[in-house]
């Protein structure tokens, strides 16, 4: 009796994994992504900041330090159940964004594809004039800056806060409990509020 109770617990166990195992989607895979050569290069298309390189908010969350814009990265892999993207740099330094859909409301993949390219970084940087790139190497948005410079500086702002590019405003965090609002005039930011006071 025992024995049985033991193959029918084992059979609901193995029966249970079988299921989520089907239910599982496939990993996400940077190189089919962007449909890699060899001899291809990623880079990061936004400065990535961090205070945790093995726990980075894929809020982009502005603490810490950054990876910069226009770093050349290798991935590594990714993870459904961890809901990590794993990736390391030309030195060898090795990252993993914790993604979470609830705030990006996008698919892992979508993620991956707005936050590296394989854009070389003087692709990237055309048309930008010198001083707004230096702020854009530095991690700084100030008011004046363009749509585009402000994407490459801080990167898109989360869906949960931002749904649409379109709004006249943009939400960021700066803490894990702190935001910022970027309010525009056409294709120009106008102002810059501290909205936790």
């Amino acid at each position: 009796m025992k024995a049985l109770k033991s193959g029918i617990v084992f059979a609901a166990v193995a029966a249970v994994a079988a299921m989520l195992a089907g239910c599982m989607p496939d990993p996400v895979v940077c190189s089919e992504v962007f449909q890699l050569g060899e001899g291809d290069c990623l880079y990061t298309k936004y400065n990535i900041w961090y205070t945790d390189p093995q726990d980075i908010s894929c809020l982009n969350i502005q603490q810490g330090t950054f990876i910069p814009i226009g770093t050349e990265i290798e991935p590594i892999g990714t993870d459904y159940w961890t809901q990590r993207i794993r990736f390391r740099d030309k030195e060898g330094k090795e990252y993993a964004i914790h993604y979470n859909d609830g705030y990006r409301i996008t698919s892992m993949r979508n993620y991956i594809e707005y936050t590296f390219t394989t854009e070389k970084p003087e692709k990237l940087f055309e048309g930008i004039q010198p001083k707004a790139l230096s702020r854009i190497r530095r991690g700084e948005v100030v008011p004046g800056m363009t749509q585009k410079e402000v994407l490459l500086a801080y990167g898109p702002p989360p869906a949960a806060r931002t749904p649409d590019l379109q709004n006249e405003t943009w939400i960021y965090w700066v803490t894990p409990s702190e935001t910022i609002r970027l309010i525009f005039r056409g294709d120009t930011v106008r102002q810059i509020l501290n909205i936790n006071l």
